[in-house]
């Protein structure tokens, strides 16, 4: 995910350049890379490097409540300044600002690398709680069917601590 922006930094405040991005990306807990897909598009301004991306990608999950294999689709907008870290004109180092905003730094070979970005866009992305749809029903406690595929008939085990409000919600039922 490096793209060379020597041209681009010396051209006036304004100018822009397109890309299509096809790049895989390792994340920290996964073995297999993942396609990242879109299209950047880089603005040049008085001291840095806008980058505006369309992103999108797919995470493969375990849902957590079937513990089926499913793919979850993500799409995101990516929006980051890069300050380059040498002055393309002269060579000479650049000061980056020091007024608290956030940005990323071009290198010195002029390679604009958004893989950490990326990433972190990626990790916001990923869910808490992985689902293959919202109203999965997950395994049967007791004998370990799908219940999104197949009833079982195994006994719902009852909290005994919740009986005296089953009783009086049982109660109410029956006098209505």
């Amino acid at each position: 995910m490096e793209l060379n922006v020597s041209q681009l930094l010396m051209e006036p405040s304004g100018a822009t350049r397109e890309c299509q991005l096809d790049d895989p990306l390792l994340l920290p807990d996964r073995l297999d890379a993942l396609r990242v897909l879109g299209t950047v598009a880089m603005m040049k301004t008085n001291k840095s490097i806008w980058v505006s991306a369309a992103l999108r990608s797919a995470l493969e999950y375990e849902c957590g409540r079937c513990l089926t294999q499913y793919s979850h689709p993500i799409q995101f907008q990516l929006e980051e300044e890069y300050i380059p870290s040498l002055n393309p004109l002269t060579g000479a180092r650049v000061t980056p600002p020091s007024d608290g905003s956030d940005f990323y730094l071009i290198d010195e070979n002029h390679i604009l690398d958004l893989t950490e970005p990326v990433r972190e866009y990626v990790i916001m992305e990923d869910p808490m709680k992985p689902l293959c749809k919202p109203d999965c029903a997950g395994l049967c406690a007791g004998c370990g069917s799908d219940l999104n595929h197949e009833q079982c008939d195994c006994e719902v085990a009852r909290d005994a601590r919740w009986g005296p409000l089953l009783e009086l919600m049982s109660g109410a039922a029956e006098s209505d």
